[in-house]
């Protein structure tokens, strides 16, 4: 598969949120993609170049024209001096016509054609195929927004921002699929331009992990003897020449650094050219750009992070980069904008009780270790540009192949762990179904790969192998590739019956239906050596994965399963399941059957005592859904039935920081209640 990326900027060197997305994204697709990316300079001077930058993706850049900067500098004259050579580069295009001819080749050569910024998509629109190619908006922001931000100044700079709307407009509607940072993102996208939840996908910015490392002591020690610091603690902070990043600095100059003398701020990368002749505190420390050797050695130097960001679009690519090098971190919630953690892996604070936050994380070596070590895992499992490139190249590649074929209706996700067996029997199951309009995904965690999965199975199937575990996490990636209109949650050691899809399929063509709970059945129900997986009495409640539909466009909109439940399997589908609640109505279908056998509680896994920790989890649904939370409780019963239930409730308390509303609070025994709740 040959992909082309179009932009108008280098990758290499990658410094900035911009070309670093570039480079993680799209360094790694797969050893059966190519990946050439036509770029350029957006300062007159270097020549054309043509380098691989790693074995399947190659830069591009052709130099602009003298005439084009020549133009650019004039509109930005009149634009009052803002940098405009992006948002107008469609405009003014024509005067490099070296460049131009080089991105229309390119598209027209690709299988899939990637704009990554809208501002090259005029030039190639008349090139495109939509019915070969698959066309790909890869928005690093909502440029509306952001050139909103930037440029609306209700006169010249206000005209580049209408220009900017209706590109991106256009783009977005001409794209097959569009790429967001974050899920903030993809709501603006839905909002402001009405484009459809199933149509987007959220393709987090990342950070190379196994390039950025937590330091040991020694080059801890080495890095702050090479750089000459004495023992003040370092707080470091690193940003392009952006103006969010620029308010950041000043913040740090003008608030942090006067506050915490005892520290030594320090402020990397281009962002710091701005204040180069400025008066600054005495301890701050601007070091200007710095290459990859030194960002690696001020981030094994320094003893926190710091992010006060409070502007701008997408996520911030400096926090992963702090987060994989194990520092403790702290942020405002405008620079955690993005970043789902399912641990707490960084502090957060407003401006006005920023300084104390980083005086008491740094005052407090177990919770700053905590948050170190909380970091660097979420940032491997979550955020590592390693394995987010090759989870694109899949998607990439299962939505290119499918270009001449129908969606389908059910998009079957399945994930799977350390029962390959099972899995092959829940295979066969499908295959018989007599409702035949489905894909199926597996997503498997197991240690080894699936013995079974090139066997040449009848129905449409995509196996992926992944070490990241949790049945969350699974099922947000299957439903990432998904292309079905309705996403079917199965677990792999379920049987379903042969008319399972089309006992669903009819509710949904019924109106505000936007998911279907299905009869789980099971056998050995009230035997306490037995635990029974059954809905049966249950309904509306619970909403089992073991048997779930609920429609793509819902699915998307509410931001699939949420990690923070993390790898066990609890509770995570109740809170999917209430939140798809908010957007229409799930029914609950005894046609959509599947048989789910009982687990011998003499399993170490499947005793009381063993799933009882699963509780933990119950804080972090009551603290989400306090209303619906009492229901649930009152439905299952465990708190009377289960010996096990409080001490992990109350343990999940703690962890989360939920208050218990009373109606929770006066089921607890007297003599295990919260001693703040006791009154």
């Amino acid at each position: 598969m040959k992909v082309t990326v179009l932009d108008m900027q280098p990758i290499e060197p990658a410094i900035g949120g911009g070309r670093l997305r570039l480079l993680g994204l799209y360094h790694g697709l797969g050893p059966a993609t190519s990946t050439l990316y036509v770029g350029t300079y957006d300062w007159p001077g270097p020549g054309y170049r043509r380098q691989k930058l790693s074995p399947t993706l190659e830069e591009l850049l052709i130099p602009l024209s003298p005439g084009h900067f020549k133009a650019a500098d004039e509109r930005a004259r009149l634009a009052g001096g803002r940098v405009i050579i992006d948002s107008t580069f469609a405009e003014m295009a024509h005067l490099s016509p070296d460049y131009v001819a080089a991105a229309r080749n390119a598209a027209a050569e690709a299988d899939v054609v990637v704009f990554s910024h809208p501002w090259i998509y005029p030039l190639v629109r008349e090139m495109l195929d939509p019915a070969r190619q698959l066309i790909v908006y890869d928005a690093h922001n909502m440029e509306a927004l952001l050139r909103m931000e930037l440029l609306d100044d209700g006169r010249a700079g206000t005209e580049i921002v209408r220009d900017v709307i209706r590109v991106e407009f256009e783009l977005c509607h001409a794209a097959h699929l569009l790429l967001a940072c974050s899920h903030e993102d993809r709501v603006a996208f839905n909002r402001f331009y009405g484009l459809a939840y199933e149509r987007m996908r959220v393709i987090p910015n990342g950070t190379f992990t196994e390039k950025i490392r937590p330091a040991t002591p020694g080059q801890k020690a080495s890095a702050r003897q090479e750089l000459n610091l004495d023992s003040a603690p370092v707080a470091f902070f690193i940003g392009s020449n952006y103006h969010p990043n620029a308010e950041a600095v000043a913040f740090i100059a003008g608030v942090l650094a006067p506050a915490l003398p005892h520290m030594l701020f320090v402020v990397a990368g281009g962002v710091g050219e701005g204040f180069a002749n400025r008066p600054k505190p005495f301890n701050l420390h601007v070091t200007g750009y710095v290459d990859d050797d030194e960002r690696q050695r001020w981030l094994h130097a320094a003893d926190i992070a710091v992010n006060p960001m409070f502007g701008g679009s997408g996520t911030n690519i400096k926090m992963l980069d702090y987060m994989a090098a194990g520092l403790p971190v702290v942020t405002t919630p405008v620079g955690a904008r993005g970043i789902d953690v399912s641990e707490e892996a960084f502090a957060v604070a407003d401006p006005a009780q920023f300084a104390t936050a980083v005086d008491t994380v740094l005052t407090n070596p177990a919770r700053a270790a905590a948050l170190a070590g909380a970091a660097r895992q979420q940032i491997r499992t979550l955020y590592s540009w390693e394995r987010i490139s090759r989870n694109l190249g899949h998607l990439l590649r299962r939505h290119h192949s499918r270009l001449d074929k129908r969606r389908p209706f059910f998009s079957v996700v399945v994930p799977s762990f350390e029962r390959h067996g099972q899995l092959t029997l829940l295979m066969e199951n499908i295959g018989r179904q007599t409702y035949s309009d489905f894909e199926v995904i597996v997503v498997d965690q197991s240690g080894s790969q699936w013995p079974d999965r090139e066997i040449p199975w009848t129905m449409d199937l995509l196996y992926l192998h992944t070490d990241v575990r949790g049945p969350g996490f699974a099922r947000n990636t299957g439903a990432m590739m998904a292309r079905g209109r309705v996403i079917a949650f199965i677990d792999d050691d379920c049987e379903p019956f042969r008319d399972w899809l089309e006992g669903a399929r009819g509710h949904f063509s019924e109106p505000g239906i936007v998911g279907v709970e299905g009869l789980i059945l099971s056998d050995r129900a009230g035997d306490p050596e037995w635990r029974a997986v059954t809905n049966e009495g249950f309904e509306g409640v619970g909403f089992m994965t073991a048997n779930l539909f609920v429609r793509a466009e819902v699915f998307h909109a509410i931001n699939g399963f949420d990690i923070a439940f993390g790898d066990l399997p609890f509770r995570e589908d109740t809170d999917l399941g209430w939140r798809a609640q908010e957007l229409g109505t799930i029914v609950f279908s005894r046609a959509a059957r599947v048989y789910h056998p009982p687990q011998p509680r003499s399993l170490e896994r499947e005793s009381l005592e063993a799933r009882s920790h699963f509780f933990e989890r119950d804080a972090l649904l009551l603290h989400k859904h306090p209303g619906k939370y009492a229901e649930l409780m009152r439905r299952e019963r465990q708190w009377l039935q289960n010996p096990y239930f409080w001490p992990h409730f109350l343990a999940g308390t703690r962890r989360y920081r939920v208050k218990l509303p009373d109606n929770v609070r006066n089921m607890i025994p007297w003599n295990i209640r919260p001693k703040a709740d006791s009154a």
